[in-house]
């Protein structure tokens, strides 16, 4: 007994795990490929949206921490660091608007 098919066609199946992938990671943007304000603008931005990600897991991550853990010394270094975190973020922003 052979499994059941999805598809009718490969292409079919193709395009269904290309709309699969897309949905999962959106599309980010090339940079050109010379040096220049256009070029660093786009990297800027990927860098912003990357430390813009790594903030709200951490925060959600404190968040679902016990209050006890919350003051332990742990999470006062984690504090910290989440601190540091959201100066690098601030500083991004800073740095696309000018």
């Amino acid at each position: 007994m052979g499994r059941r098919k999805y598809y009718a066609t490969a292409a079919e199946r193709q395009a269904a795990y290309r709309a699969r992938c897309r949905a999962l990671a959106p599309p980010v943007a090339v940079p050109p490929p010379l040096p220049g304000y256009r070029r660093w603008a786009v990297l800027l931005q990927q860098a912003q949206q990357c430390v813009d990600h790594v903030a709200e897991e951490m925060d959600a991550y404190w968040e679902e921490r016990s209050e006890r853990w919350q003051v332990s010394e742990r999470g006062e270094d984690f504090t910290e660091r989440l601190a540091l975190v959201e100066d690098l973020r601030e500083r991004l922003r800073e740095l696309a608007e000018t």
